[in-house]
Parts: C-alpha cells; sequence; structure tokens
C-alpha cells in the first residue's frame, strides 16, 4: 500500500496553511492499493483531547483512492496537530503523518503513530497587521556608529535633567569618526564595558534621512536610544527620556516629523526584560545618589521590579549583573511600562513612534504580551509590533511555556531569523534549493498570513557577524583580539566573492515575501565580525558604489511593483544551486531567478508568457529555457 498526502498542495488541504478561528478546513488523502482500505481517519489533536473524523470515499481510479474529511477549527485561537489513520481490508493500521524534518508538505506513512504530527495555526479571526508595514522596506540603525551630527541648538532644559556621565564609570569619546575601538574592561563587572562613543546621534539620522530616502526605506528601526550607560542601550537607564549622547526627547520627535515628511516612519526597541544596573531604577553604583534605587533603598518604589536574593544579590540577564532582570508581572512595571496614560509604551507612540520591536520577546511572559498589545493598539491601532524570535515563532516552546506569538493576541510579527540563516546556508552551498525551499514552505504554512507578508526579513544585525563577512567566509579565531580583530578584512578575491554572493541575498530580500530589513552599512559593503565588531561607525567615506547602486535599483523595484509586496507566491524551481519563484497578482506577474553556483545553469520556466522583460537590465527574453549566468541573478516581468 502507497498514501500520498502534501499539506503544501491545495487539492489535499484547503485552505492552505493557517486557518482562522470558527474556519472550517479540507483534506483529502490519495491511497494506491489493490482493494480500499476499510476505514480512514482524520486524527486532530486540540485541547488536549483527540477528535477523529471518519474520511469517506471522494473517487477511485485504477487502484487509486481519494478520501476526503472536513474539519472546524476552534473558536479558540490555539495550535492543532493532525495526522491520518488507515485500516486495511485485512485489518492492518497504517499512520501518515509529517516528515522527520517536521517541515510539512509530503509526509511519511508508517506502521507506528508519527513522531511529528502536521501543524496547524488557528489564529483569531480579527487578526489582522498593519499594512503600511507590509509595504515597507526597512532600514536598522544603531545609532551611535551611524552619523554624527552637532546639534543646532543646546539640549532643552528638560533633557538637561537626564544623567549624561556615570559617577562610577567614565564613558569615553573618540575624537575621529574613524579611531580604531577601544575594548575597555568594565571596572566592576566581567567583560566588556561599552563605554566608547563615536558620536552616532539623532541629528545624525536627520541629516542622512535623504540618503535613506533615495534607498526607498519607508521604516527606520532603531537600536535603543533611552538614556542608558552603554553605547549599545539595552541596559536602560530611564524609559522616558532620550540618552543625552543622542539628542533629547524634542530632538526625537523632530526626528519623527521630519521622517514622517518623506513617508518614513520610526520604530523602536523596547527592552523590557531587564533594565541596567546602572539606572533611576536600580542604581547600583550610586549615579543616582546614595540612597535611591532598588539595589540601595529597600522601601524603593522600584524594589518589588526585582529579585533579591541574601546579601543583596539579585537575578540578571545570562549572568551579565549589569542587567538585572525584571518581574515584568510586578502590578507597578505593568504600570509603568504599559498601563498608565503616560506608560513608557504609550508616551514614545504619543512622541512620534510607530510601533516597537521587543527584545528577547521569548523572555516576555505571555500575560506581559497581551497586555501590551491591548494598551499599544488602544493608544494607536496601527502602531505595529515586533517579536525578536529566532526561531519558528508559531510552534515556540520557551521555558516550558508554548508560546502564543501569532494567534492574534501578542505579537503583529517577528524577526525572521529562519529566513536569514536558510538564505545564508543557502548561499554558502550549505543547503540546496530544495531544502532552502521546504523551510520556507514551512515558515508559510505555520504563520497567519498577515504576518507572513509582515515578517522581518533580515539577513544582518546588531547580533550577529556582518554580511559581506559571513558570505566571503570570515571565520573568527578566539585567540585573536578584539581589538586586532576590528582590521580584518576580506582578501581581494573573498570579498569579490562575497560580493556577488552579497547581491543575489539582496535580491531573494528584496522579492521574497515579507519585509525587508537593511542592517546600516551592508548597503554599502561594510565588515565585521560579530558584536561589538559588527557595530563599528558607518564608512560613509569607503562606500562600494557598484553594491549601493545594485541596492537602489532592487529597493526601487520593490517599492514599483507591488506584487512583490502583497502578492502571491509560487516555486518554480528549485534544485542544486538555482531557486526561481514567481510572485503575482491580478494585474502583474514577476519571476525572480537566482544561481548561486560557480558555472552558468539553465532552467526551464513552466510558465506561459510571450516574453520576459527584466526589471534590473530590461533586456528581453522570449525562450523558455533560460540561462543563468554563474553567481547570477535577474527580475523578470512575465508578458503576455
Amino acid at each position: 500500500m502507497k498514501a500520498y498526502f502534501n499539506s503544501h498542495d491545495k487539492f489535499y488541504k484547503t485552505p492552505f496553511g493557517a486557518v482562522k478561528t470558527d474556519d472550517r478546513a479540507e483534506f483529502k488523502i490519495s491511497i494506491s492499493d489493490i482493494s480500499a482500505p476499510a476505514e480512514i481517519f482524520l486524527r486532530i489533536w486540540q485541547n488536549n483531547a483527540e477528535v477523529l473524523h471518519k474520511m469517506t470515499l471522494i473517487s477511485e481510479t485504477n487502484g487509486e483512492f481519494t478520501y476526503g474529511a472536513t474539519a472546524k477549527m476552534p473558536s479558540t485561537p490555539m495550535l492543532v496537530w493532525y495526522y491520518f489513520v488507515i485500516h486495511t481490508a485485512d485489518n492492518r493500521t497504517f499512520y501518515y503523518g509529517n516528515n522527520t524534518e517536521y517541515l510539512g508538505g509530503i509526509g511519511e506513512l508508517s506502521a507506528e503513530p508519527p513522531k511529528h504530527s502536521y501543524q496547524i495555526t488557528v489564529y483569531d479571526k480579527g487578526f489582522v497587521v498593519p499594512q503600511w508595514f507590509r509595504d515597507g522596506i526597512m532600514y536598522q540603525i544603531f545609532v551611535d556608529r551611524f552619523s554624527r551630527r552637532i546639534p543646532r541648538e543646546k539640549p532643552s532644559t528638560k533633557s538637561a535633567e537626564c544623567k549624561v556621565q556615570s559617577v562610577a564609570l567614565p564613558k569615553v569619546r573618540y575624537e575621529n569618526w574613524n579611531d580604531p575601538m577601544q575594548f575597555h574592561q568594565h571596572p566592576f563587572e566581567n567583560g566588556y564595558a561599552a563605554n566608547d562613543f563615536y558620536g552616532g546621534n539623532l541629528e545624525g539620522v536627520i541629516e542622512k534621512l535623504p540618503y535613506l530616502k533615495d534607498l526607498n526605506v519607508s521604516i527606520i528601526y532603531l537600536n535603543p536610544i533611552f538614556e542608558a550607560y552603554s553605547n549599545h542601550k539595552y541596559d536602560t537607564a530611564d524609559y522616558k527620556n532620550i540618552d543625552s549622547f543622542f539628542g533629547d526627547n524634542e530632538t526625537f520627535i523632530r526626528l519623527c516629523e521630519e521622517a514622517e515628511k518623506l513617508g518614513i516612519k520610526v520604530i523602536l526597541d523596547g527592552v523590557f526584560s531587564h533594565t541596567g544596573a546602572d539606572s533611576i531604577y536600580f542604581n547600583k553604583y550610586g549615579t543616582y545618589g546614595e540612597n535611591a534605587g532598588a539595589y540601595r533603598d529597600r522601601t524603593s518604589p522600584y524594589r518589588e521590579w526585582y529579585e533579591f536574593g541574601e546579601e543583596n544579590s539579585y537575578q540578571s540577564w545570562w549572568g551579565c549583573t549589569t542587567l538585572p532582570n525584571v518581574k515584568e508581572l510586578a502590578p507597578s512595571y505593568l504600570d509603568y511600562v504599559l498601563r498608565d496614560d503616560d506608560s513608557v509604551v504609550k508616551l514614545w507612540l504619543e512622541r512620534g513612534a510607530s510601533g516597537w520591536r521587543l527584545d528577547v520577546a521569548d523572555e516576555l511572559p505571555p500575560e506581559f504580551l497581551k497586555i501590551l498589545r491591548r494598551e499599544v493598539k488602544s493608544k494607536d491601532p496601527n502602531a505595529i509590533i515586533i517579536g525578536e524570535v529566532w526561531e519558528d515563532a508559531s510552534n515556540k516552546v520557551s521555558y516550558g511555556t508554548q508560546r502564543e506569538y501569532l494567534l492574534g493576541n501578542e505579537l503583529d510579527t517577528v524577526m525572521n531569523y529562519p529566513f536569514k540563516d536558510s538564505v545564508i546556508a543557502f548561499m554558502l552551498g550549505h543547503i540546496c534549493a530544495d531544502t532552502l525551499n521546504r523551510r520556507m514552505m514551512s515558515i508559510f504554512e505555520n504563520y497567519p498570513p498577515d504576518c507572513t507578508y509582515a515578517l522581518m526579513n533580515l539577513v544582518g544585525g546588531h547580533d550577529v557577524a556582518r554580511l559581506k563577512s559571513v558570505l566571503g567566509e570570515m571565520y573568527d579565531d578566539p585567540n585573536v583580539s578584539k581589538y586586532d580583530k576590528q582590521f580584518w578584512k576580506l582578501s581581494p578575491e573573498s570579498e569579490a566573492l562575497a560580493t556577488k554572493r552579497q547581491k543575489l541575498v539582496a535580491l531573494l530580500q528584496m522579492t521574497f515575501v515579507g519585509v525587508p530589513c537593511i542592517y546600516y552599512g551592508d548597503e554599502i559593503g561594510m565588515q565585521g565580525l560579530s558584536d561589538p565588531l559588527n557595530r563599528t561607525p558607518m564608512t560613509w567615506n569607503s562606500i562600494n558604489d557598484d553594491l549601493l547602486e545594485y541596492y537602489r535599483c532592487l529597493t526601487e523595484i520593490r517599492r514599483k511593483h507591488e506584487a512583490l509586496r502583497g502578492g502571491e507566491y509560487k516555486t518554480v524551481y528549485a534544485q542544486n544551486g538555482v531557486f526561481v519563484f514567481v510572485r503575482f497578482n491580478e494585474n502583474e506577474k514577476i519571476l525572480c531567478i537566482v544561481n548561486r553556483d560557480n558555472e552558468d545553469k539553465e532552467v526551464y520556466i513552466d510558465l506561459n508568457f510571450e516574453k520576459l522583460v527584466s526589471l534590473i537590465d530590461r533586456k528581453i527574453e522570449s525562450s523558455k529555457t533560460l540561462k543563468i549566468n554563474a553567481l547570477g541573478g535577474n527580475i523578470y516581468e512575465l508578458q503576455s
């Protein structure tokens, strides 16, 4: 006996992928045998209970029997799991479930209950993601390292009240933008102090808005900008004020106003799982007074935010004593950050922000995320909420809890690390195009459609090595100091290869389903290993003009063609080093093609068209057998 089911094929499962609450899903399975099975059941697991749906015979052709069943989805958002149970006429039982890679699509037949069921994400039928975000192109800025400009006026009195300099831990300013990084040891804690500053600020971002507009950027994602001791600002000292090294609150408001004039929105980084030890809330080192803050004052209103032990020990984020954990569900913390009229999340929306990227979303309790969504959306229904999740966010288990990020009552979308990891693995030859395709189809299957079209498709960022260095196969060496490694550069041959690969990665990023996000400097070919070597100052005096122009070309193509932003997706060809797909709507069809191999390839395009017009170089193709240059790619508009 043989069986066949493919969850990616609408003949076998309708609708494809995630399903709204209360909707119905239809299932079919085909059986090839000398006689019809005695019974087939669709076995569904939901709410920790089994439900069996008897399947009925739909058709029989030359010994192939097709059975179907319809199942109503729950009224409450949740994950539903299913597989098929087949009883034969000779009293044998077989099971058909998900494949061992747990990627959906074609499954496997076995004599034992499957180890992997198929997944259905049942999401709230009212769940929608703001359209402006789905249509956008993002650009991530690490403010201290992007651009610096002398403020046009002195900081306001309100800003001057912010603490600029820790009394215990002096900050270091570089005189020149191109000075080498210094890696100072923290005087009281283990590790790098991150107390060195190049002077990038919000005025610098304002000055570079025309550059970003020319790159077709419509969304700026800022790494943390609130008062904090470090250059990275993930150690928040005061949630309600801009760090004075970056500007002041009025500067931020003006940034949002000037960006809005150019059609650009600003998203902030929300760090709500921990604060800084050197903060108005904790005040470990006495910066904010000898008897202030939870660490020094047991009667502090912030004391209940933290978990203290004997001798004033405290829980910290991943053992980093500069980052004391907060108890996110402490009532006063919920009020201060989420619920008050002037809460942190509402205050910055009022000042011009258009949403939040949530740092380490896995470490934020589900109830906290639910309250955050309710409060943010009450202030601005069109604000975006993005979670930092590194895996498949639809079925993530964090700290023993099945998370509900994408069911419609927590996040809008997440950072798409599976996209980054898979595309880079493909480009480096670690996986083939078929594996890349199956991994991406798994995400499409598991995520609600609105979320899928809003996925933050990054390929670089502040937590990972620079894209060009990765693609040029620059490997770290723990025996070399960070100071010395900051001067490492790819050889001319390796850089040339990396640039060709990066252009293909950018082509995929700008044409794929989701919202592309450029990490500052990637578009001009910056290099660097992982944190903090990926956070060097933007090399405005050393730009790969060819690469930058290619990025501008791709972003312009995406901006002009709605099919690349919101159109449907279909894989056309995915074998070895060649990946081809089409994006389409009622008005246009766009073919995207990539060959990561070092030799030319020919591919037959099984689509209806009279000619293909390249959106990159305007060349016209009329043959269905396309030649693709080695390490080459193109974007074509199908015309009939």
